[in-house]
């Protein structure tokens, strides 16, 4: 990987098992660490990448939610909340940037990163 990235990272089934905003605050303050994840995101913000966590945990989370990542030992440098929920009829995130733009989808666990060859959607030129 070259340079120093930017990593935007999802919170709840990325760092953490799934908690949903319904659940609360003290399922948000109990919930399951992924270890192996945690490890990772700490690999890259050691190797000096940007550490952002964009999550839909709402601004009545945020302590919750800070006080998560220290408890675990997750290193950061920013948290954005209010990310839009994944909502139906929507079938998922499309982010437009006049930055070049990487996405990763999680699968469940931090790999090295390969080089693939994928189809995209993108803007006629």
């Amino acid at each position: 990987m070259e340079g120093k990235r930017i990593f935007i990272i999802d919170i709840d089934g990325t760092v953490c098992e799934n908690v949903r905003n319904e659940d609360g605050v003290e399922r948000m303050r109990d919930a399951k660490p992924f270890n192996d994840s945690i490890e990772m995101v700490n690999k890259l913000y050691g190797k000096g990448h940007y550490i952002c966590f964009f999550t839909a945990r709402t601004e009545e989370h945020k302590e919750a939610t800070e006080s998560w990542l220290r408890q675990n030992g997750v290193r950061y440098h920013q948290v954005i909340f209010n990310k839009p929920r994944k909502l139906e009829p929507y079938s998922g995130y499309h982010f437009i940037d006049d930055a070049h733009v990487r996405a990763t989808t999680f699968r469940g666990k931090f790999t090295d990163f390969v080089k693939k060859t994928v189809v995209i959607d993108a803007f006629e030129d």
